[in-house]
């Protein structure tokens, strides 16, 4: 019995045959009911699909896309009109739809990557491959026989001996596994304690900064960060939750440490001791830290995490989903900081998904020890990581890591 099986393979470079292929697929795109009844999506796919089939993606910024598309001035503020991010969205989003419910074949499909306004292309080979059997099929096959022993055991060997000897070897097994953890852990200490190691070896405590808000007054009101006028300000459940996980993980390594709110904290605080920074767009630490450093924050009131070394990438949440479904991402960043002479770490999502997983991130092995698969000798740099989480009701799904700048 045989399937058909279909592999993608990603079209780096580009002859005049494929270039055409591109643009049929590209006519077909604009026609399927999730572009046909609109004109910017069409509009944005078309425009970048022919800048890179004209070997000119790095012309494929947001400005100029704006400018050339949308037709906004050229010095438009990207920060207050994000058009072109949302509709990057949307036809990301509809162009994975697209494909998802297609019943044709594909000679080559088009996408268009997260945080990116280069789309690229793959060539679909469709090819037979031998099924798995099926339960119907191993039904209808004879029964397998095992061997018997070669020897007729005793009436008492087979009452004891065939009920001790497993569980005896389990017995082993264990015991084995549970000396090979604790030797492995003196000599050899998991990701968690490698990632905190410079933390927990300062003479001084750790600061832990928490954002911070309040109930501001007015006809309208509204929820805002906290300044050091206010006398008693709000932390988030959310950074509550981080707050005590992080609590239990110092008081296990026996780490000093004080919490002090964001409204209370000045620059001078920071100076020469350890810091954690908890939070983003409730944290203007967090903003002002980062914001020389290759991943960082926008400046309010954009939501989303840039890549300062390729300004065409960026990770946002998309309003084409209700929030409570919207794929959060996060920045975990542990540096020395040469404005205040100390070592800071971050934990702080673009919303309260995003800081939740980048707080599991840093507390568990388990997400951790995929820092081992993607660099070398992380234990004692800086480092910074771009982290996605998928929310899926409101709840939080496990980190994926989609960038990292180590130095």
């Amino acid at each position: 019995m045989t399937t058909h099986k279909t592999s993608r393979t990603k079209l780096d470079s580009m002859t005049e045959e494929i270039r055409q292929l591109v643009r049929n697929e590209l006519v077909d795109v604009s026609k399927s009911p999730h572009f046909v009844a609109s004109k910017r999506y069409p509009s944005f796919l078309h425009y970048v699909v022919e800048k890179a089939l004209e070997g000119k993606s790095d012309e494929l910024k947001e400005r100029t896309i704006g400018v050339e598309v949308f037709g906004r001035k050229g010095n438009y503020d990207t920060n207050n009109d994000p058009s072109v991010r949302v509709v990057a969205g949307e036809v990301r989003k509809r162009l994975a739809l697209y494909y998802s419910e297609s019943t044709v074949e594909h000679t080559v499909q088009i996408s268009l990557p997260a945080g990116s306004y280069i789309p690229e292309f793959f060539k679909m080979t469709s090819s037979e491959v031998a099924a798995s059997t099926t339960p119907e099929e191993l039904a209808s096959h004879s029964v397998i026989q095992t061997a018997e022993p070669d020897f007729t055991p005793s009436p008492l060997r087979g009452r004891f001996m065939f009920r001790w000897k497993p569980v005896a070897v389990l017995a082993l097994l264990i015991l084995v596994a549970a000396w090979y953890a604790v030797l492995r852990r003196v000599g050899h200490p998991n990701s968690v304690d490698r990632f905190w190691q410079p933390i927990r070896v300062s003479s001084a405590p750790v600061l832990v900064c928490s954002g911070a808000v309040f109930l501001s007054d007015g006809e309208h009101s509204n929820i805002t960060e906290a300044d050091q006028q206010v006398d008693y300000p709000y932390v988030s459940i959310m950074d509550a939750n981080v707050l005590v996980s992080l609590a239990d993980l110092f008081a296990k390594n026996h780490t000093e440490y004080a919490v002090q709110p964001i409204s209370s904290t000045t620059l001078a605080n920071f100076r020469e001791r350890p810091v954690v920074l908890i939070g983003a767009y409730d944290n203007k630490w967090t903003l002002l830290l980062l914001k020389d450093q290759r991943f960082r924050f926008a400046p309010k009131p954009a939501r989303e995490i840039d890549d300062g070394m390729n300004p065409s990438v960026f990770w946002a949440r998309y309003n084409s989903q209700p929030y409570k479904n919207q794929d959060d991402y996060a920045v975990v960043a542990r540096f020395h900081d040469k404005l205040t002479n100390s070592l800071v770490v971050v934990i702080a999502g673009i919303g309260k998904n995003g800081t939740e997983a980048a707080a599991q991130f840093v507390t568990s092995s388990r997400y951790l020890d995929m820092l081992d698969g993607r660099a070398k000798d992380w234990s004692s740099k800086n480092l910074e990581i771009v982290l996605k989480t998928t929310v899926v009701d409101g709840k939080t799904g496990a980190p994926s890591i989609v960038a990292i700048q180590i130095w």
